[in-house]
């Protein structure tokens, strides 16, 4: 089988790309560096640049499935051109990629893309589904609800499509717990406000492992990809320390604060999404880490 994969140098492409390597697939690469270079006989790299619509027609060539991880980094200041670039990277990525679809009539069978639990609105009291109507109109809200949109003409082309709602992903190589664990392993460790905001989060091998269970399953539509048992904030830093035995001495920040120094960038602190996993429990997959404790003495110990 082979495979198109966008993304493939980011937390979660790294990972995935070398599982399937140990599957024996084949697997075309898009990437924003000129270097083409590739260490591996199994990968193929092509060149693209979805904010200037430019890409190598060629990757699509003998493709079966496309896994789109493709996006500029949320975690960045917020700029006019940042924020540009955080939705145009998302968008244009999923355009081009039908657009080549098109141009070559390639029979793709599955096409699967990232998406964030951000599409859903802040509020601790909501517990939200796919289904969940509770949209957030945010900027992070708006820029995932347009990602996903732009998938639409691939379903029009009768591709099976899947939108993956991936949560805080829990790994030592990137994402938010990194800088939490090194902020409590030096006694610097704290929350935002009353620290009840709602972590949704999962383990990196479980996020692969859903992947991979969604492509072997012929599974479309959207899915949440959270542990089944999310945690405050307050918590969250609270079970660090246990592990790692350190004591939280400072006091927590001040939510007015956050919002005075960080503005609208303020939502990726604040974030509060409590998301259910129980549709794909239901569908039959088996989450290695359920409760944050396993989780963080995983990646900690």
């Amino acid at each position: 089988m082979k495979y198109l994969i966008t993304g493939a140098s980011g937390l979660i492409g790294k990972k995935l790309v070398n599982i399937l390597l140990e599957q024996n697939a084949e697997i075309n690469v898009l990437t924003t560096n000129k270097n083409l270079k590739s260490s591996n006989i199994k990968i193929t790299k092509f060149y693209w640049n979805p904010e200037l619509n430019i890409i190598d027609s060629k990757c699509i060539e003998g493709v079966k499935i496309i896994i789109n991880l493709a996006g500029s980094p949320i975690a960045q200041f917020w700029s006019k051109s940042s924020k540009k670039s955080i939705l145009s990277s998302r968008v244009n990525s999923v355009q081009l990629l039908n657009q080549i679809i098109l141009e070559k009539k390639s029979k793709i069978d599955h096409f699967l893309c990232a998406s964030a639990i951000g599409v859903y609105q802040s509020d601790n009291s909501y517990v939200h589904s796919e289904s969940s109507k509770n949209i957030s109109k945010s900027f992070l809200g708006d820029t995932v609800r347009k990602w996903e949109i732009s998938c639409n003409d691939l379903i029009k082309q009768n591709i099976k499509v899947t939108i993956l709602r991936i949560g805080l992903v829990l790994s030592l190589e990137g994402g938010l717990m990194k800088p939490i664990a090194l902020s409590v392993k030096y006694f610097l460790g704290t929350w935002f406000g009353k620290g009840e905001n709602i972590y949704s989060w999962i383990h990196i091998d479980d996020l692969i492992d859903s992947i991979l269970f969604l492509l072997n399953n012929n599974k479309s539509g959207i899915y949440n990809l959270v542990a089944p048992n999310p945690i405050s904030s307050k918590l969250f830093t609270l079970e660090i320390g246990k592990i790692l035995n350190k004591k939280i001495f400072l006091p927590a920040v001040p939510m007015c604060l956050v919002k005075l120094i960080t503005g609208s960038m303020s939502e990726l602190f604040l974030f509060s999404q409590n998301v259910s996993s129980k549709k794909i429990i239901e569908d039959g997959f088996e989450f290695r880490f359920k409760s944050i404790s396993s989780a963080l003495n995983n990646l900690l110990k």
